[in-house]
Parts: structure tokens; sequence; C-alpha cells
């Protein structure tokens, strides 16, 4: 049943103008435009003639690619290493992140399309994969703007973080309010008339806490700009065919677009250097700091093994959990949403992008998911007998060498029938 309702949300989409962005990660960005530092000017009509062979761009993300050109070979970049993080945590489980991508025909030309077919359904596979590449985007047009490839971007020259802090400074909540509002917990800064300052703990010479004073120096993450680029870049397309169609697809895809984007914004993290006389710390210079992206994968990760919650449509263009005993609970921005739930992908499917499990590799005595009795789907596996040859007993040598011997085991391999 569930692999039918599968095949019918292909079968819709194969029906429709078909597009897939994440096509971009195969794409040669050596034809594109490379930006020059102090010089900016574009040739519309030959940009134009460019993007408009990137087929696999929807109409919204065809005129992004017009008016900011030199951000596509980023968000390529930032593609290439969401599908990397997300084969390398799904890498021994039975669905692994990758399929046997088609030449897809549009009205406008061919395009790879890679992994299309998850990315078309709504299950907990194409959940992760709308997040992970939603959060690659991110990451890369926001390294982008730190180099200097964007005009219209660069280092965040004032945090949000200290944005924040300003106003607060200027709009000082009241003593109860906060109490309130941080019940038995930390308060903002600074402490608001009437709040005693003991409930603070010491302060930098910006109004910000920390082991001594510091101010805001380097070259802080532009996560806003982003943040931004990739709402637009994903969400916009998504946001009309919603209107158009009311296809709980397009809500779903945008929530967990959401999720990408949140898991970097939420653990952007303060980094500070150090400056003083001998390697003292009398004073610091700070800058805020994204999460590398393999650390991103990991937490997104977590969430679609612990957060990820089946819902359905409901008016106002909202999703709802679809356990009716869960429905007064609204889907939190760190839960996954699906739709569907995932075919077993023990068989090979091609209509379905599934590739099987067939001739995996399997670890026989382990417990996880990469076991064979799991990853293998009750047919068995087969064993063969491979010998390496590894470096063994090294010793350190006066000087100033290490030398090894060569070692030869005989090592017992298991692939999937």
């Amino acid at each position: 049943m569930r692999l039918l309702l599968l095949l019918l949300m292909l079968l819709q989409a194969a029906l429709a103008v078909v597009y897939n962005w994440l096509s971009l990660a195969l794409l040669n960005t050596s034809t594109l435009p490379i930006a020059e530092r102090g010089s900016m000017l574009i040739d519309k009509a030959h940009y134009e003639g460019l993007c408009a062979h990137l087929t696999g761009l929807n109409p919204v993300q065809q005129q992004i690619c017009t008016s900011h050109p030199f951000s596509i070979p980023f968000v390529s970049r930032g593609l290439r290493d969401a599908i990397y993080e997300c084969q390398q945590q799904f890498k021994m489980e039975r669905w692994n992140c990758s399929d046997r991508y088609e030449i897809m025909k549009t009205p406008y030309g061919y395009f790879h399309d890679i992994l299309g077919k998850t990315l078309r359904t709504t299950t907990k596979e194409s959940s992760y994969l709308a997040a992970i590449a939603s959060a690659g985007i991110v990451y890369a047009v926001t390294k982008g703007c730190n180099t200097g490839n964007f005009s219209d971007c660069g280092c965040d020259s004032k945090p949000a973080l200290q944005r924040h802090l300003e106003a607060i400074e200027l709009n000082p909540p009241s003593a109860a309010a906060l109490t309130s509002m941080h019940p038995g917990g930390p308060v903002p800064y600074p402490p608001p008339p009437g709040m005693p300052s003991s409930a603070y703990p010491p302060m930098g010479s910006n109004g910000m806490t920390g082991n001594g004073p510091f101010s805001w120096g380097g070259c802080s993450d532009n996560v806003g700009y982003g943040v931004r680029y990739a709402r637009k870049f994903l969400d916009e397309f998504e946001r009309q065919e919603f209107n158009r169609t009311s296809n709980v697809q397009h809500l779903v895809a945008m929530h967990n677009h959401f999720v990408g984007r949140e898991a970097i914004v939420q653990n952007v993290r303060k980094h500070c250097r150090c400056h003083g006389v001998s390697g003292s710390c009398e004073f610091k210079t700070c800058w805020l700091q994204m999460p590398k992206m393999k650390d991103v994968a990991e937490l997104l990760k977590k969430r679609y093994d612990n957060f990820a919650v089946q819902v359905t449509k409901r008016a106002k263009k909202r999703l709802r959990r679809k356990e009716r005993s869960e429905r007064a609970t609204p889907i939190r921005g760190n839960e996954m949403a699906f739709v569907v739930r995932s075919p077993t992908y023990c068989e090979r499917n091609d209509t379905a992008g599934i590739l099987g499990t067939a001739g995996r590799d399997c670890v026989h005595d382990s417990l996880n998911a990469d076991s064979c009795d799991l990853l293998c789907c009750g047919r068995g596996y087969n064993t063969r007998i491979e010998r390496q040859v590894t470096q063994c007993n090294c010793k350190f040598v006066w000087c100033c060498q290490v030398k090894c011997k060569e070692c030869v085991d005989d090592v017992a391999l298991h692939t999937c029938k």
C-alpha cells in the first residue's frame, strides 16, 4: 500500500513539468561567471542565455540565476556538500542517499535528475534531503558573502546578537516581565531598573558576558543573508505552486527547508581570539561562526531519527500531526515533516528511484543498521575472503623517521544477496 501511494505521487509529478534544483550539484561551475572584486558589471543578455541552460531550475530560480549569477556556483557547491554529507550519514542504511539518476526532458531542455524521485515524494527520506539541501545553500552562500563574491553582502559587521542587545538597551523590559519570561533561568542583558545586578554574571566591554572584555571583530558569518537567499531560492516557487494546487507536498517542502535553515541559525557560536602580552588574554576579538556542515548533517540525522512526524494538511495553509491524539501539539521547527510512510528500500524499483540493497556491504555481527540481518532484508549474504596488507609494528627511529612492518591479514567481507 505504501509503495502504491509512492508510485501515485510519482505519477502525478510525471504529469507536471518536472524541476530538480539538485541537478545544480552536477554543474561544471567553470562555465559560470566568477565575480571580480571591485567589478560587478553584468552582461544581462549573456547571463540570461547561460541561466536558460540550467533546465533543472524552476522559473523563480531562473530569475534568481539571471539577477544574481555570481551566487549560482556557491549554490552548486552547497548542494554537492549536502549530498555528500547525506551519503555519509546514511551510508550503512537501506536508503543511502543515492539513486540511479536519469536524464529528464523539459520544454526547455534536458537535465540530470539526481535524487529527484526521492525529493518529489513526501517520505522521511525526502524530508532529510530537503533539510540538508536547504542548510547546504545557507552555508555556501554565507561563505560566498564572507569572501566578497557578492555585491550586496559581505561580513556581518554587526552580528544579530549584538543588535538584539542594543535593542534591549533602548527598550528594557520590566523586571516582572523578565521573571515571567525566564522563570528560574538566564535573563537578557543589560539588567533593567529594579532587577538586581547580582542576577547577572560579569559583562564584557560591549554588554556581553565573558571572561574578560572583548569587541566584535574579524568576519562574522552573514547568516541572515544566506537564510534570506535560501528561503527565496527554495520556498518562493513552492508557495506559488501551493496557492495554485493546494498540494500538501509544497507545504511539507517549505517546512523541511525551514528545519534545515534553523539547524544552522540555532547553532551559530561566538569564537574569540586573545590579544595580550606574552600570550595573556587581556582583550579578545570575537566573531560569530556557523557550525561545520558535518555537524549540521549529524544534527539533522538525529532529528530524522527522533523528531520526524507524519502530517496532513489542515485549513489556513497549515500542517498538523496525523495522529488525532497529538493534533493539539503544533509542529515544532526542529521536527521534520513527512506524509507517506517510507517503503522498505529492500528491493530495486527504478520507477520509484529505489536501488535496493543487493550487493551492499554489511557487518554480520553488528547490532546497528549496517547489520547483515537488517540491511539484507532477510535474503542472506555472501562472504568472501580478501587479503589485506597493512602497516603494523611501527617504531620511531632517531632521528627522524617512523619505520613499519607490513602485515598481511585475511579479512572476511560480506555483501547482501
